[in-house]
């Protein structure tokens, strides 16, 4: 007799082995699965990269239609800067997709022997509401140097962020 209540005893205590063995194979799982999921926020750092490519991407078609020529350059575009600035910022809206903000920046630079320095005032193009970038979950600038045809050296940087991102 005392044999098989020691065998009852011990499958007993078996039993509750298994219980914690069991519970904890469920919490570790759960865990697991908790950070896997959290941690698939790759989407954050893949969006910077598309809107870097983005950024160059505009940058290259402002200039290759000219855009900068003729917002800068042209005498229209130097006695009305109010037209130049909105056409340079529909120019820039085109371009990019509605979801997006942008802040488009353009210096001008000019040079001495001592070396080069940007214009005191630059111009300025914006779509985004104040807070936009500070908010921002990913933010990304891109900078282009152009030489426009009539010589002029331009430093352009373009800042974009994807709204509702904050």
């Amino acid at each position: 007799m005392p044999i098989k209540k020691l065998i009852k005893s011990s499958s007993g205590q078996s039993r509750i082995l298994e219980a914690v063995i069991a519970a904890v194979i469920i919490f570790i799982v759960f865990s697991v699965s908790l950070y896997l999921i959290r941690a698939s926020d790759v989407r954050v750092q893949q969006e910077r990269a598309d809107l870097d490519r983005l950024g160059y991407n505009v940058l290259h078609t402002l200039v290759e239609s000219g855009a900068i020529d003729e917002t800068l350059e042209s005498p229209a575009g130097l006695a009305q800067p109010y037209i130049g600035e909105l056409y340079l910022k529909q120019s820039v809206q085109n371009a990019l997709p509605p979801s997006i903000y942008f802040n488009l920046t353009i210096y001008k630079c000019t040079g001495s022997l001592t070396g080069a320095w940007f214009e005191s005032d630059p111009h300025s193009v914006t779509n985004a509401p104040d807070g936009a970038f500070a908010n921002a979950l990913e933010v990304s600038s891109t900078p282009l140097t152009y030489t426009s045809k009539s010589g002029n050296i331009y430093y352009l940087v373009l800042v974009l962020t994807r709204a509702g991102g904050g």
